[in-house]
Formats: C-alpha cells, structure tokens, sequence
C-alpha cells in the first residue's frame, strides 16, 4: 500500500462514509426521471393525438395527464421513502411505504459497481448506481439499487467499495483534493477504444436480417392494404412523385423496380444496425485499472462499469464468417457477476482485431492464443445424431404434403425447396462437426465451437467448478456422452463443455479436468 493509495481511499470515505447521517436522493431524482416517463406513456400520447384528430381534446387531455401523473407518484414517493446510509464495512438502504424493506449489502459481498447516466442526468450532474452480489448473479434484477446521487459520490461510493475489497485501509487523514480512484484508468491509455470508423464497421455487421425477413413478410402480406410495397410500381410512383427522371427511371421495368425495392429493405436493415449499434457503443473505451478493467460507453444512456479480474471466470472469443473474413471478432469475460439483468457476460471488446483481444488477454496475464494442430475433435457421432433429428422433421412435412396433395394440387417446387432445406441443414451441420474441437492447454481447458455462431472458451482449470456426464438413449447407443462443465457467473451457473465424445475418452477428461481444477 503506498501514499496514492490512502489518500485515495480516504478521499472516498469523505465523500461518502458518513456514520452518523442518513443521506438520501438527490431531489433531481424526478427530473431524471422524466426519460422513463415519458417512454412509458408513448401509448398515451398516442391515444391522446388520437382524440385530438376526433375533435375531443379533453379527453385526450384527461388521458395524457392522468398517465403523467400516476407516473410522476412513483419516483416522487421512492425520493421520500429511500434513504442509504455508507458504514464502515456494509450498505444499508431502507425503501417503501407500507412496506419497509431495510437491506444490509456488505462490502465484500458486492460483486460489481456500475455507474448509470442517461441524458438528462449527464446535463444535470447525477448518476445511477447498480451493485451486484453473488445473489444477484442468478437473477433477473440488480441487488442493489441507488438512483440518482451526484456522479462524484457515485465514485467515491464505488471507490470505497473497491478498495474496502482490495484490503486498503486508512491509515491517517488526507488532502482534500485528492482525486478518485476513477480517475487513475483515465491517466493511461486505453487498451481498446472504437473510433468512428469501427463503430461504423460495426454497425453494418449488426445488419438486421431478422428485420428485413419480417418487412419482407409484411409487403407481400399487407402490402397492399397498407399500400407499402416496395416492389410494386404503384409504391414507387407515388413515393417519387417529386422526381420525374428518379421516377421513371425506377418504372422503367419490373426488374428495377425489383432491385429497388430489394435495396430499401437492405437500407432498412443497415439503418437498424446503426440505431441498435452507435446509441450503445459511442465512445466505447476500455481502461486497465489497479484491479481490473474499467468500461465506459454509451450515447444517450452513459454506462461505467469496473470489472476486478480475480472475478473472471472465462473469456469468450466469438466472430462469424463475414467478421472473420475481414479479421474481426468480439471478445467476452464471464464474471462472478452480471453484465445487466438480461446480460450475463461482460462485452470488453465488440470488434477486435486478433491483436487487439490479445493485448486484452496479455493485459490480464493470460496468455495469447497459439496457433496448434493438437487438439481433440468429437466423435463421428455428433454428426449422425444430429441428422437423426431431421427424420421426425421429414416425416411430418411429407405427411403434410401427401394430404394436401390429395385435397389440392401441390406446386412441385415446394418438393425442391423442402429438399434444399434438408441438404443445407446437413452440411451446416457436418461443418459444424468439422470445427468443433478441444483441448488441456496447461492450466487452461480451450473449447471451439459454431460454424456460423463461431466460440472459442478460454477456461482456466481452476475455475472449473464441476464435471458431469450426460446421454440420452440415442447417445447411449453410439457409445458417447457430453462432458458438461459447471463455471460459476455469467447467466447463473454457466455450462460450458464438449458434445458426442466417446465415453471412455468422456470419462478421461473429466478426470483430468477435475484433477488438474483441485
């Protein structure tokens, strides 16, 4: 412990631990809380524009001020009834009206510390606090929640927090002055940052086919009664009405106006890639901190989080084919704790680089990724029994299809596609079969997985809290089982492992696994 560090942390304890006082929300809590509000009334506007066009505007009135106001009670009420209080080692929060809840959070049970801002209270100077524990791991809401406090006792409090868990005491009274914990990731550079350019790069890789899929279904179903269809040239004419030489060169022939219409949904879906991508990944940085990561990112919504490394359980290298052929990836830890309430793994690193992610892996004293042929590959099994699946499929569309037949007559391409379908489930999933390996590399268990959905598991052996054996009577009867590992954190109890591996090869590894893990 040197001098940095005391004043560091009784800088902390100035902000925040005071024993004698039980502090509360800012009063600002409900002008932050106008985003939620005003989010969760949409319907009520939209019923009240409704009325608005009918002629009767104090309903719309009534409507809309009654939705606002039953809104506005509730954060006006968490403002009275909430109080925290910071001890020495613990967090105590009481909340509730007719309920009381009064809840204790030692320190060294908080798992995480992350700090929330969205627009209005970045203007406004104030911050949201989430704490994480082991109980909220396995959870779908956040153990602990302090809205709206000023952002630097957020810092503080978080700081506290952390140097409570790193075993740092105050050994004497310090400078005012003294600058937070926070501060000291922004002295250095950062490990991994996005520009524009790659958060643009990004945003096209999140193209949303999914989208365009469902665009697609709604043109060809009620394209008509919404008069929305892009590939109808009655779309267009209307729609480039004010460009006659745009116009008539769309309605030239059917087959521009095709490509046309295929290129809006195409712009529609990269238009969702950037509205899902840029409000949550501007400015994404990622600092090295004296226990772990720090990440700050966020457009509209401003996210801080610190990840202490002796919490991480196992990193996570995914990509695609698309992102791998131009050399991009994503990298995920696995922690003790969560990412949010619907998130389990913490995202370090949404487009990399092969050297960048082993930077971040050198920078936790992991060792880098080595290019090896030794590695174990699942039994010819996993191939077979994954076209067994396809038998019930195929029954059940040629019963389907022999019915209608007999009641209509059946267009002969269907047969084709039905048959398409089946050779590419089929060669997706021997590709599948092909990339799918593992391996005891040291004190760490590597696994591969995906051919489109590409993973590889970085696992140390250490953190491997279990091994099982699982089969079914299919698998029984090929003579191979899964080794299922159990690894505390990400979405609860993780399960990580390896498919169709024989069982005397099955029953080895986890041998090994579990004895190289004690």
């Amino acid at each position: 412990m040197n001098d940095t560090q005391i004043t560091a942390d009784t800088h902390a304890i100035e902000m925040v631990a005071d024993n004698d006082d039980v502090m509360r929300l800012h009063p600002l809590t409900i002008v932050t809380s106008l985003g939620g509000i005003i989010k969760s009334a949409w319907g009520a506007f939209a019923a009240g524009a409704y009325f608005i066009y009918s002629g009767q505007e104090w309903i719309a009135a009534a409507l809309v001020g009654a939705v606002i106001f039953f809104n506005l009670f509730e954060p006006v009420l968490r403002y009275f009834s909430f109080s925290y209080r910071v001890g020495e080692d613990e967090l105590e929060m009481r909340s509730g009206i007719l309920n009381r809840n009064h809840r204790s959070i030692p320190f060294d049970r908080v798992q995480d510390v992350n700090i929330e801002q969205n627009p209005i209270a970045r203007v406004v100077g104030l911050a949201r606090v989430k704490l994480e524990t082991g109980a909220s791991a396995s959870g779908s809401e956040e153990d602990g929640v302090i809205d709206s406090i000023t952002l630097d006792r957020a810092n503080a409090l978080r700081d506290l927090i952390r140097r409570h868990r790193a075993g740092v005491t105050v050994a004497a009274p310090a400078d005012d002055g003294a600058p937070p914990i926070a501060a000291e990731a922004d002295e250095s550079e950062p490990i991994f940052a996005m520009n524009m350019k790659r958060l643009a790069q990004l945003s096209v890789f999140n193209f949303s086919l999914a989208i365009v899929g469902v665009l697609f279904g709604l043109a060809q179903t009620y394209g008509d009664v919404l008069g929305i269809d892009p590939f109808s040239q009655g779309f267009w004419r209307d729609t480039l009405s004010q460009s006659e030489i745009l116009q008539g060169f769309v309605l030239a022939n059917q087959f521009i106006t095709v490509i046309f219409g295929l290129l809006s949904f195409v712009f529609v879906g990269l238009l969702t890639g950037v509205i899902r991508t840029v409000p949550r990944d501007w400015g994404f940085r990622l600092n090295r901190t004296e226990t772990g990561f720090r990440r700050r990112r966020g457009l509209f919504t401003l996210t801080d989080v610190v990840m202490p490394l002796k919490r991480v359980q196992a990193a996570i290298l995914a990509t695609g084919p698309v992102r791998r052929f131009f050399g991009y990836g994503e990298m995920k830890l696995q922690s003790l704790a969560r990412e949010s309430a619907k998130v389990g793994d913490h995202l370090v690193a949404p487009l990399a680089t092969r050297p960048e992610t082993d930077a971040i892996l050198h920078s936790m004293e992991w060792r880098p990724l080595e290019g090896t042929s030794d590695w174990q590959r699942p039994a010819k099994a996993y191939f077979w029994i994954g076209l067994l699946w396809l038998i019930p499929a195929i029954i059940g569309a040629s019963v389907g299809l022999t019915i209608a037949a007999a009641q209509t007559e059946v267009p002969s391409w269907l047969f084709w596609i039905g048959l398409a379908f089946v050779a590419l489930v089929v060669v997706g999933r021997y590709i599948d079969y092909r990339r799918r390996r593992h391996r005891i590399d040291d004190d760490r268990f590597l696994i591969r997985s995906g051919w489109w959905r590409q993973r590889l598991v970085i696992l140390p052996l250490k953190n491997i809290q279990s091994a099982d054996l699982a089969y079914n009577f299919v698998s029984r009867a090929f003579g191979v089982a899964d080794v299922k590992l159990g690894v505390a954190g990400g979405s609860g109890f993780s399960a990580h492992g390896v498919h169709s591996v024989t069982l005397e090869d099955a029953y080895a590894l986890r041998q090994d696994l579990l004895r190289a893990a004690a």
